[in-house]
């Protein structure tokens, strides 16, 4: 079992990497539209899911004459949809800002251990992470913006040291 994956796991590296390098470098070069892009992507899931909770309960109706739960699940699904594609921007937007108030809280309690135990790497470290969580909380989008798009690259390096890695193990195989 364990052969079979990594036989799979290598065999699908290329087509893992051009995705990585595709995906990394639609949100390099544009965050807000791949931003979007996601949101649309969740509301047509959740639709599609409802669509085929609608659907297999019309054939149990054909079935039994009488309608089932998932009628109600893939209405349920549907609106969830529509209310998550309605609530997008604004979900985007909370999410940093509470990111960076996490971020705050967890520098203040390291830097009450850093102070207790008189560490100025730990301190510096601590007081670097408030602030980060500071600009994410005061200036939350283009925060999010600017590590969506640092995310990016690092997805896209991902997607060319996928291809190296592999090209390399193929020499080595020879």
């Amino acid at each position: 079992m364990i052969k079979d994956f990594k036989e799979n796991f290598q065999r699908h590296a290329i087509l893992r990497a051009v995705i990585f390098i595709f995906i990394g470098a639609a949100i390099f070069i544009n965050p807000n539209g791949f931003l979007h892009f996601i949101g649309y992507l969740i509301a047509g899931y959740l639709t599609l899911l409802g669509v085929i909770k609608i659907y297999q309960n019309y054939q149990f109706k054909k079935q039994t004459g009488s309608y089932g739960i998932g009628l109600a699940g893939g209405i349920i699904l549907i609106i969830l949809a529509a209310i998550f594609l309605y609530f997008a921007p604004t979900l985007f937007s909370i999410l940093p800002f509470l990111l960076g108030l996490a971020i705050i809280i967890n520098g203040l309690m390291h830097l009450i251990v850093a102070l207790n135990t008189k560490s100025t790497g730990w301190t510096i470290f601590c007081i670097l992470l408030m602030v980060g969580g500071a600009v994410l909380v005061f200036n939350p989008f283009q925060s999010t913006l600017i590590l969506f798009q640092a995310f990016g690259i690092i997805l896209t390096c991902i997607g060319i040291s996928e291809i190296v890695g592999h090209f390399q193990k193929r020499e080595n195989n020879r």
